[in-house]
């Protein structure tokens, strides 16, 4: 028995059984981005010859992206000591990966937007920080898996942007479940998965994984959503897995972390999570470095270039 904010006692809804979890997981709505993401750029973008106009061009038919752009580059991030209202000079600035990443992440991001615009008892705070966390874990999920001979970049990418999905379809598809979380979450001290299996019989990475595969997304986004807290294995998907989970960690200790996420955390914690090691195994010292420099330059970075992106 818990107590809301008024003082109340509440009594928290029963756990459901896996079939009826997989049966509401039916009414929760797709993400038609996921399938279908800004073909057109992203087939420029990949050109061997590139051109800012003709980038801009294609930009310039999505409000969104535009936004974002602008934002991005006039951030204290790139400091330039002067204000671009021109495309073609911010996507010259910001450079041809960073515009592939916002065309990723932006459609991506206003799909989970209209999901979870209608929820009540929710605040529009709680959604931006996870927002915020998801582009986080999908920039340093990225850096990390470019360090290796694994990098799928775009996927990789995006197995960070999705990797908290289940919060979205605790919302949704379990509201009176996703409300009682994060009552018991301003008491308890509890890890945040235990009170969701207690709470719905599904922590928020099954929850999610089952969620992406209802919508046929693919086996890799599956498996990294659900595994993202406890990979393993020798896998190219294990050690995505293990990158989304230290890109949490990075994102946790730069202060992008939502309900339920442990205190900050420091460079030596990214270092002990299992996903280090499927990364960078023992013997691979250089590496380690270089990975640890990439990761703290990260989380210097990111509240800023985040912010602007929301």
């Amino acid at each position: 028995m818990s107590v809301n904010s008024t003082g109340a006692e509440v009594v928290p809804p029963k756990a459901l059984s896996l079939a009826e979890i997989n049966r509401r997981l039916q009414s929760c709505p797709p993400i038609p981005s996921l399938k279908s993401i800004q073909g057109a750029l992203r087939e420029l973008l990949a050109a061997e010859q590139r051109y800012a106009g003709q980038i801009s061009e294609v930009i310039r038919r999505d409000p969104g992206l535009t936004s974002r752009l602008l934002k991005l580059v006039n951030s204290v991030h790139y400091g330039l000591g002067h204000s671009v209202t021109s495309l073609e000079e911010a996507v010259f600035y910001v450079g041809v990966r960073q515009v592939r990443d916002l065309a990723t992440m932006t459609p991506v991001i206003e799909d989970f937007k209209r999901i979870t615009g209608s929820q009540k008892g929710v605040g529009e705070a709680h959604w931006r920080n996870l927002w915020k966390h998801s582009i986080a874990v999908a920039m340093v999920t990225k850096d990390l898996m470019m360090a290796t001979p694994d990098s799928g970049e775009d996927l990789d990418y995006v197995a960070g942007l999705v990797h908290d999905v289940g919060w979205i379809v605790f919302a949704t598809a379990f509201p009176e479940h996703h409300v009682s979380i994060l009552e018991q979450l301003k008491t308890s001290s509890l890890p945040v998965r235990l009170i969701e299996l207690d709470c719905l019989g599904c922590d928020h990475s099954h929850i999610g994984a089952l969620y992406l595969k209802a919508q046929q997304l693919g086996p890799t986004l599956e498996y990294t959503t659900r595994y993202h807290h406890t990979p393993s294995g020798d896998s190219r998907d294990a050690r995505l897995a293990g990158a989304v989970q230290i890109a949490d960690q990075v994102a946790l200790s730069s202060g992008l972390g939502h309900p339920g996420d442990p205190p900050l955390r420091s460079p030596k914690d990214w270092m002990t999570v299992a996903g280090w090691n499927l990364l960078f195994p023992e013997g691979s010292e250089s590496h380690r470095r270089q990975a640890l420099k990439t990761l703290e330059k990260a989380a210097d970075r990111l509240p800023g270039m985040v912010d602007c992106m929301v």
